[in-house]
Formats: C-alpha cells, sequence, structure tokens
C-alpha cells in the first residue's frame, strides 16, 4: 500500500483554500450587512455628532436604512459562498455527476 503524497497535498491544500474562500466571503456579505447609514446633514451643513458606543444588541440598522451598494455587495457576497458549497458538493457526490 503506497500513499500518493502529491495528491494528498493537493487535495489539502485545495480543501484549505476553499474553506478559507466561504469563510471569506461569508463574513465579507456579514460585514456589509453591518454597514451603517450615512449620517444626516444638520440645515449648516454639518452633520450630527456620533452618539456614544453601542452593545453588539443595539447595533440596529436605524431609519434611514443601510447604503444600497452595501446591500447588493452583501447579497452577492452570500450567494457566492453558497454557489461555492453547492460546487463542493456536486464534486464530492457521484451521483450528482451526470456525464
Amino acid at each position: 500500500m503506497n500513499i500518493d503524497w502529491m495528491a494528498f497535498l493537493i487535495v489539502f491544500a485545495s480543501a484549505l483554500l476553499a474553506a478559507v474562500f466561504v469563510v471569506a466571503l461569508y463574513s465579507l456579505g456579514i460585514r456589509f450587512l453591518a454597514t451603517p447609514a450615512p449620517r444626516a446633514p444638520r440645515a449648516d451643513g454639518s452633520f450630527e455628532p456620533d452618539g456614544p458606543s453601542r452593545d453588539d444588541e443595539d447595533d440596529d440598522v436605524d431609519d434611514l436604512g443601510r447604503p444600497r451598494w452595501a446591500t447588493v455587495a452583501a447579497n452577492v457576497c452570500f450567494a457566492l459562498s453558497a454557489l461555492a458549497v453547492l460546487v463542493g458538493i456536486f464534486l464530492i457526490i457521484p451521483a450528482l455527476h451526470f456525464w
């Protein structure tokens, strides 16, 4: 019984990179969802001062909502991470290989 170490290293490296890729995409999507809304300017053009620091429980999005680009970017990150997981499942399960 002989082990093909090069094949083992290729599988190990690709699994590690795929895991890092999926986790990074998902966490980036969460970060985009946590993007705060732009501050509303006062009548004189200055901005309202930042309030006191908030706990994690109080990090709700305010009435202005988050920027549209942040929501789109978060959804793209979530979709790409789900696609990467589905491709991994497709590659692992031989019954899904139709050709």
